[in-house]
């Protein structure tokens, strides 16, 4: 005889996973059916805990019994639930995020919590409200486990946000959180009249700071060493210019990262302007990784862009949401480049090692394409738009005959066309009559190791 088959549910394993994706009174229901169940989905009705109106009337008493099971708490805004998360069995926090106007008292407790679960902690965010009150210090003895346990903190992501810190306090935080990778300091007022402790952090690679923060760290005492001094392997740095004058010269950005951080390699920009341009002319070397605001892209951004044309594989822009590469609906273009297109089409003709390139709210006129020659062969992943392929049919059929194309491995043969996929372009004369999703499909297969596009719908990978 066979054994009858298993629920799948009778396996622990299996009901973990499954509860990660049950609505609230789904995950009530399936608690209640037996003690096994409970545990399960107990605790993914606790392991996120949200500042809401419901979660602040919870009782002391609930919250002793299931405050261990909790992992994320987001948003906390109202000193209410803070007072409650005194609790001493919320100890297994993973994720830990403060968005509220804090007194010295509030802090006081809001470190009380860091402290007790700085064991397990991975993640912080620390945002608050602007302007920075003189008297909020950031406390790094809060993020140092307690000595007799033996532990070793493994946060990995911290933000610091509208809180003064001295610049010691700054690099015990350091010393305190040895598995750093991404840092986030924006609107931290930064102290450097006394410093005498100097640690290099040798696993942080992601910082976000303002130039003038990061290269002239207080203002009041101008002979203090830029804070690329702590990261000597740093590999991205997320920056802007936070005042309309700069402060700090491009040479000197130049020699502070040439000398500390030989191995950047990734820029971010949360703005734009001649600053920028600057810094990837004058004060970065063999980029890899470029990221900017689409409003703020310029032609001469693009040819600031080109300094690093031996180097550079990804050039991207930031939109102010990413649901568009999830929705079925083609978006309105809304290009301010439309005048200076042919800047775009530098960075594919003259970046051979280009892989990936979105530019989501660009639209490419496909005459400009089939003039320039582009020298990008590794080109894997392309979000773009081209003018004229404006509507979810089109969009799709050249989709399509590019995914059929790549399936064959034969490129595209027609009577339109009369042209194998990987052929030279003929003259733009002769391709006045050929339909334009035939066009754009036809261009896409000249690239063997495409696998990921996006020209107005959803995302299609071949």
């Amino acid at each position: 005889m066979h054994a009858s088959p298993r629920n799948p549910l009778d396996l622990p394993e299996i009901r973990q996973r499954v509860c990660l994706f049950l609505a609230t009174k789904d995950a009530i229901a399936c608690a209640l059916v037996c003690k096994d169940w409970t545990d399960d989905f107990i605790s993914a009705l606790w392991h996120t805990v949200m500042d809401s109106e419901s979660s602040r009337k919870l009782v002391p008493a609930v919250i002793s019994k299931h405050g261990q099971r909790i992992r994320v708490i987001k948003n906390l805004s109202k000193g209410g639930l803070v007072d409650k998360l005194q609790n001493a069995s919320v100890s297994k926090l993973k994720s830990f995020s403060v968005t509220m106007a804090a007194t010295s008292l509030w802090l006081a407790h809001i470190y009380d919590i860091i402290q007790r679960n700085i064991n397990t902690l991975e993640s912080i965010d620390l945002s608050l409200p602007l302007p920075v009150t003189p008297d909020l210090y950031f406390t790094a003895d809060a993020f140092s486990p307690h000595t007799h346990t033996g532990a070793t903190s493994k946060l990995t992501h911290l933000k610091i946000r509208g809180l003064r810190m001295t610049r010691n306090a700054f690099s015990r935080l350091l010393r305190t959180c040895p598995s750093l990778q991404h840092l986030d300091i924006s609107d931290t007022v930064l102290q450097s009249i006394v410093f005498t402790d100097v640690y290099q952090h040798l696993t942080l690679s992601h910082l976000s700071a303002p130039i003038e923060q990061i290269f002239c760290v207080d203002a009041s005492f101008t002979k203090a060493s830029s804070l690329l001094l702590h990261f000597p392997n740093l590999a991205t740095l997320e920056t802007w210019q936070s005042s309309t004058t700069p402060s700090v010269s491009v040479d000197t950005i130049g020699k502070e990262i040439a000398q500390r951080c030989p191995n950047l390699n990734s820029v971010r920009a949360r703005e734009g302007g001649l600053q920028l341009s600057n810094l990837l002319v004058y004060g970065t070397r063999n980029l890899t990784d470029i990221h900017v605001l689409h409003k703020h892209l310029s032609p001469e951004l693009i040819m600031a862009m080109l300094t690093h044309k031996d180097t550079l594989k990804t050039v991207t822009t930031h939109l102010p949401s990413d649901d568009i590469f999830r929705s079925a609906n083609v978006p309105s273009v809304n290009d301010h480049l439309t005048n200076s297109r042919w800047s775009v089409q530098i960075l594919f003709s003259t970046c051979p090692p280009l892989q990936t390139f979105s530019f989501p709210s660009h639209e490419m006129h496909m005459d400009d394409v089939e003039r320039f020659s582009w020298t990008c062969h590794d080109l894997e992943k392309l979000h773009v738009r081209f003018k004229d392929l404006n509507t979810k049919e089109l969009i799709n059929q050249a989709l399509q005959m590019w995914v059929d194309g790549k399936r064959t491995k034969s490129g595209m043969k027609d009577k339109d066309t009369n042209s194998k996929a990987d052929s030279k372009h003929p003259a733009n004369d002769s391709m006045k009559d050929v339909p334009i999703d035939v066009r754009v499909a036809r261009h896409l297969l000249r690239f063997e190791k495409l696998k990921c596009v996006w020209l107005g719908t959803k995302i299609w990978q071949a």
